[in-house]
């Protein structure tokens, strides 16, 4: 074990120490491409056909995204994730997706076995009952690291520089946008204040008038106020919230204008 462990670092010795300057030539750069692509597909193909060989196929890619990865950390160092590097958001991104990949294919069921080894299966068993919410933590930890691989979609996006463009064109368009969200949620959470104290509360409504409970029942809170605004506003009323709407207009005829208004 303890040759193992020097041939290990031996190699990555002699990575560190190689001339990698191939890998910025751009036919490497389109190998990558090629492979995120292919990792595209097989996720797709992936989560529909139960096949014992996706597993084998997971480890060549992650072994390619893992020598990617070492090869721009050898290439920038520290660099690669400081703060003045305009990619900084990429590749966080980047070195996040491959880190969670090699914790949930390698390190997690490396443990696992070296677990099993030690242990046995009696030791096992007791382990799981007595620290059974542990586990469980655990095992869930691992999902959601299988899910992160779909991020390996995001980096489809960097690799091919037609798309890469068009979506920091829309991204830069999302900033306009954006100050629209705004105005809509100032204006829904102002509306939202007025009904839920006009209707909600019945300030509009003369002291003594029966109001039925279909009416208040969409205004009696701020937030049940904005939702059923912005329902109405969208065209996506429900049953409820529309006839709710119309016998507030048949008892106050006046509330239409105040509907009007708002649209």
């Amino acid at each position: 074990r303890t040759l193992r462990v020097f041939r290990i670092l031996r190699i990555i010795r002699l990575i560190l120490e190689a001339d990698l300057s191939w890998t910025e030539e751009p036919k490497f750069q389109s190998f990558i491409g090629a492979v995120i692509a292919f990792n595209a597909l097989l996720m797709g193909m992936e989560t529909d056909i139960q096949w014992v060989g996706w597993f084998y196929i997971e480890q060549v890619l992650l072994t390619i995204y893992v020598f990617e990865l070492c090869v721009l950390l050898k290439r920038w160092g520290l660099f690669f994730l400081s703060c003045r590097n305009p990619d900084i958001g990429w590749n966080s991104l980047d070195f996040a997706i491959v880190v969670s990949s090699v914790l949930d294919s390698w390190l997690f069921p490396g443990i696992k076995l070296i677990q099993q080894a030690l242990i046995g299966d009696d030791g096992r068993k007791k382990r799981h009952g007595s620290g059974g919410g542990n586990f469980g933590q655990v095992m869930m930890l691992m999902r959601m690291l299988r899910l992160m691989r779909i991020l390996r979609l995001v980096k489809l996006v960097k690799s091919v520089r037609p798309l890469y463009l068009l979506v920091t064109g829309v991204v830069a368009a999302l900033q306009g946008v954006v100050w629209v969200l705004v105005l809509t949620i100032v204006t829904l959470y102002a509306m939202g204040i007025m009904a839920t104290r006009l209707i909600g509360h019945r300030m509009l409504f003369p002291p003594g008038m029966h109001v039925p409970d279909n009416i208040l029942l969409p205004f009696l809170t701020v937030s049940d106020s904005m939702f059923t605004l912005f329902r109405i506003m969208s065209g996506a009323a429900s049953d409820e919230e529309a006839m709710a709407v119309d016998l507030l207009m048949k008892t106050l005829p006046s509330v239409k204008f105040a509907f009007v208004f708002f649209m």
